[in-house]
């Protein structure tokens, strides 16, 4: 198999910074609805090590995600709007719909999401993003270490 053919290994990683109070969560390459519902459970575990009464900034790492079908994109859209809402940030998300549901959002255990970067591979997506639903404390990206430092800075 030549270079242009080889398939992008699956990562499903998520990490909490207790000292840089940063989450990062990275679901990548070709995954199914498996990998999808081992992301979420990993994602579950990282926010379980987070304090109660933390404020937190939340990395999302996409680049390279490409779902291997319509099942599996259905199954990671929810997580992260899901998360944001249960953490006291409204997701920036419901806006791209003109009939999105509203969530409620609520502070489970006194944890609050204060800053959310999102990176992705796909410019025109995230320069439409960010346009159309980019606020201050939500940013969308295509470099990771951008995104990175963003939160970063925002935390401080």
């Amino acid at each position: 198999m030549s270079e242009a053919q080889a398939v992008s290994p699956i990562v499903t990683a998520s990490d909490w910074d207790p000292q840089k109070r940063i989450l990062r969560t990275a679901l990548k390459g070709p995954v199914s609805t498996a990998d999808v519902a081992a992301w979420k459970d990993g994602l579950a575990r990282a926010v379980g090590g987070i304090s109660a009464g933390s404020d937190f900034g939340l990395l999302l790492d996409l680049v390279g995600y490409e779902p291997a079908d319509l099942g599996a994109h259905k199954a990671m859209r929810t997580v992260i709007p899901e998360l944001l809402a249960s953490h006291g940030m409204r997701p920036a998300f419901l806006d791209l719909f003109e009939d999105a549901p509203e969530v409620p959002v609520s502070v489970e255990n006194g944890i609050r999401c204060v800053a959310f970067a999102n990176a992705h591979h796909d410019k025109d997506k995230m320069a439409g993003y960010t346009q159309r639903i980019g606020r201050n404390e939500q940013r969308f990206f295509t470099d990771v270490d951008e995104a990175y430092a963003w939160i970063q800075k925002f935390l401080e």
